[in-house]
């Protein structure tokens, strides 16, 4: 169950299956009159006209769709077991249904999704992810145009983002995207200035509940590379680069990262299989863990603890939302989260 997040389910990267991928070059595409060939991760495929008929196969992909004003007809999740298609999407769909103007085909899990559904919904352009969907690209590609992509990390689904939207030809879409991202990076830096230069250091750590280990996230990780792109310094194993998401270590360790700040990612597996209604997505994904840090003697000894400096986040936003929504979500959070900080600093 555990290997579902990467491929399909979020827990993967939160436990530490986060290696980079491979170096193959960033998505491009070359015209050739009325078709294109896309160069993606899963290899090159010809594209022909403008897709109608779009199947998204994880919450990035369905993100970066809604993002270019196109709406899916078929969806495949990371996560959940349910069953029947998304007709209240709003309400199935965590952060992202409340765009879905219309009910669309379930597909399954994304690691492995219904093929036989795929068929019957005639798509003329899948999207997926390059560790999740790779075992079943051949077989997708059978059914229409298939491109596989990077799912987590800094900035990456800028790569996916610009590749979709020519393929689409929405790339002056794109741009305003990309603008609006680098906008709202500017201008909660400008905003959190005073408690940056105030608390520097950050620790962030995922977990769904500490026990015998956690992960300490890095800058590759979406969220971790937000917070540096806002100036905070993130508290890593040691001083040298980081090449994975997170660095896993043991709780007793804990005490060795003198931070100023904790942010937690947090999720909750059980809950995750069974969303019923998005409204108390957010609470369920952190009660475990807020409960497990308020009770666990090592985290409490914590200067960030003492001082009432530990915040929290659901991991499904910076694992499965690596995308121009997670960006708007997870700034909006710190800012909410932190922004009271900023008397502290004016008392001192």
């Amino acid at each position: 169950m555990r290997l579902l997040l990467l491929s399909c389910l979020i827990l993967v990267s939160v436990l530490g299956c986060h290696h980079q991928p491979s170096d193959i070059p960033s998505s491009h595409l070359t015209p050739r009159g009325d078709c294109q060939t896309v160069r993606h991760l899963g290899g090159e495929t010809q594209i022909c006209g403008h897709p109608q008929r779009i199947v998204v196969l994880n919450p990035k992909m369905l993100d970066i769709v809604l993002s270019l004003n196109v709406q899916p007809i078929g969806y495949a999740e990371i996560f959940s077991n349910r069953r029947g298609d998304f007709d209240q999407p709003s309400q199935q769909i965590p952060y992202l249904g409340d765009r879905i103007t219309q009910p669309i085909a379930n597909l399954g899990m994304s690691s492995n999704p219904s093929l036989e559904t795929i068929i019957k919904l005639k798509p003329d352009l899948i999207l997926g992810d390059i560790r999740g969907n790779q075992q079943q690209y051949s077989q997708l590609s059978q059914i229409a145009p298939t491109l596989l992509f990077d799912y987590v990390g800094r900035d990456k689904w800028q790569d996916s983002l610009q590749a979709i939207a020519k393929v689409l030809g929405r790339t002056d879409q794109a741009k305003k995207i990309v603008a609006a991202h680098r906008q709202q990076i500017a201008t909660t830096r400008q905003v959190l200035a005073p408690i940056v230069k105030a608390y520097p250091k950050v620790l962030m750590v995922s977990s769904e509940q500490l026990n015998s280990s956690i992960n300490i996230v890095t800058p590759l990780d979406f969220c971790g590379g937000l917070l540096e792109d806002i100036g905070f310094k993130l508290a890593t194993v040691s001083n040298s680069i980081p090449t994975n998401i997170t660095q896993q270590i043991s709780v007793e360790k804990l005490p060795q990262f003198d931070a100023d700040l904790i942010i937690v990612q947090g999720y909750n597996i059980v809950e995750l299989s069974r969303i019923r209604n998005t409204n108390s997505f957010t609470k369920s994904q952190l009660k475990s863990v807020q409960k497990s840090w308020q009770t666990n003697t090592i985290a409490q000894s914590l200067s960030a603890s003492r001082n009432n400096r530990v915040y929290f986040i659901p991991s499904y936003i910076c694992l499965g939302l690596p995308s121009p929504s997670g960006t708007q979500i997870t700034l909006e959070s710190l800012q909410e989260q932190l922004l009271p900080l900023d008397k502290t600093v004016n008392r001192n």
